[in-house]
């Protein structure tokens, strides 16, 4: 038995401490004087010492660590996406030979206010959301980019969401029509602004992608309860519309009546033709009267 032991017991036997209730004091230093000597077993940790392991490095980035570094200087919530993070993302949707998704698993972003809420989050990750075309602008070519060649935008609105999502597409989109369902993935750059029909500004997601992924037809609503469905309602009035040509139809192929023999149902209360009969005859006595006059003298 080494010193540290004497030394050990020597100060439990000045404190009056049981030899009974020093034996488990004895097990925990020797196995800590153990783990220090022994290579392998762990050092101890002192309690309430975080003991989770290292987090574990992210997957592989799609965009190069350059891309990326221009989106970390990325400003959010501006009237405009004239920043070089937006058109490194461009160049690399462009020229890249793979679409958004190819190595990174794209977030499914439901609710696209999480945009709004953690926009540093999804910056420069694939995102993939859906939403009803409400505007396909005509293509343009960015005036200091003309490298990057024709581009495409669509704004995605959904009823439930509080913002818009703005697509630039790399690929000819002409042939979507407004109120289609589009589903895209693509890379998420920032939240940009703009001012609405009101004035007022409103927020979008501005996604940069090759073109859309699944395009669906909508879907017409259904007749809600204790309503009309307007296809009834147009159904009902061309079926009367036919009856009414029918029976006009009808009434005009029946006897034939002589024009001649027709007359007013009542005597009219003035007479023209008889008022002017009487004025000329008057007219014709008065002149004769004046001329028997004038061979009188």
């Amino acid at each position: 038995m080494g010193p540290g032991w004497r030394l050990l017991r020597r100060l439990r036997r000045q404190r009056g401490t049981p030899p009974s209730r020093a034996r488990p004091t004895r097990w925990v230093v020797g196995l800590l004087t153990l783990s220090a000597l022994v290579p392998g077993i762990p050092p101890a940790r002192a309690h309430g010492e975080d003991t989770q392991p290292a987090t574990q490095p992210d997957v592989a980035w799609e965009l190069s660590p350059d891309v990326r570094a221009k989106l970390d200087e990325i400003q959010d919530f501006t009237f405009n996406f004239d920043q070089p993070g937006f058109y490194a993302v461009l160049a690399a949707v462009k020229h890249g030979p793979r679409s958004p998704g190819f190595a990174q698993t794209p977030i499914v972003v439901s609710d696209w206010r999480d945009f709004l809420q953690r926009p540093s989050e999804f910056r420069g990750r694939p995102v993939t959301v859906e939403g009803v075309a409400g505007r396909n602008k005509d293509p343009y070519v960015l005036p200091r980019h003309a490298e990057l060649g024709e581009l495409w935008q669509i704004e995605l609105s959904r009823p439930d969401q509080p913002i818009s999502c703005t697509l630039i597409l790399t690929n000819n989109v002409a042939d979507i029509p407004v109120g289609v369902s589009v589903q895209v993935t693509g890379y998420f750059v920032m939240i940009d602004q703009f001012y609405g029909p009101s004035g007022r500004p409103q927020q979008a997601a501005l996604i940069v992608a090759p073109g859309p992924t699944v395009i669906t037809r909508a879907v017409p609503r259904a007749t809600t309860a204790g309503g009309l469905d307007w296809r009834w309602m147009a159904g009902a009035l061309a079926a009367g519309l036919v009856v009414v040509i029918a029976i006009i139809w009808r009434t005009g192929r029946g006897k034939r009546h002589d024009v001649r023999s027709l007359h007013a149902a009542r005597r009219a209360p003035l007479n023209l033709a008889d008022d002017l009969d009487t004025w000329a005859r008057q007219q014709t006595r008065e002149n004769e009267n004046s001329s028997e006059r004038g061979d009188d003298h």
